[in-house]
């Protein structure tokens, strides 16, 4: 059966590839169903395309199906550990750490958040709960040991 110019197998592995393109580039690797769904489709179109099942639409789509459900039981518990680890926020390397400031207002654990402008955002400093100082005067300088969304956390200098 030829479809498009080129024959069922090949458009599996097409459709198989596609899937997984939009799994990794659309919605970054969060759904285990179409990750499982584009790998069974790419692996029962090479099966189809050497001989090994036959060319036809009902041992594709089979094929493709009891694959993904195997894929999916087998990866389910890697991926969900996987997701479960934990990542520190603040051990992301970036070029905001050591940055310095100089404090409008005190800066405290417990007190009203402190904001800072720079490059053109409003960033909430936040003191380093294992900083030696528990209050920062106003006039401090301080630097960036940790960095979050929209957040610098500092220590005194």
């Amino acid at each position: 059966m030829d479809i498009f110019g080129i024959s069922l197998a090949q458009l599996t592995i097409i459709i198989g590839l596609i899937v997984l393109s939009v799994e990794a580039f659309v919605l970054g690797l969060s759904t285990i169903a179409l990750l499982a769904v584009g790998v069974a489709a790419v692996i029962a179109g090479a099966l189809a395309w050497i001989g090994v099942i036959p060319e036809t639409w009902l041992s594709l789509v089979s094929t493709t199906g009891i694959g993904a459900g195997v894929l999916t039981l087998l990866l389910w518990k890697p991926l969900k550990r996987l997701q479960n680890s934990k990542v520190e926020p603040n051990n992301v390397h970036s070029d905001f750490i050591g940055l310095t400031f100089t404090l409008t207002a005190p800066l405290s654990l417990n007190a009203d958040p402190v904001y800072v402008k720079h490059s053109g955002i409003q960033w909430q400093l936040l003191l380093d709960p294992q900083s030696e100082e528990q209050t920062l005067p106003q006039g401090s300088q301080v630097k960036v040991v940790g960095v979050a969304v929209g957040k610098f956390t500092v220590t005194g200098c």
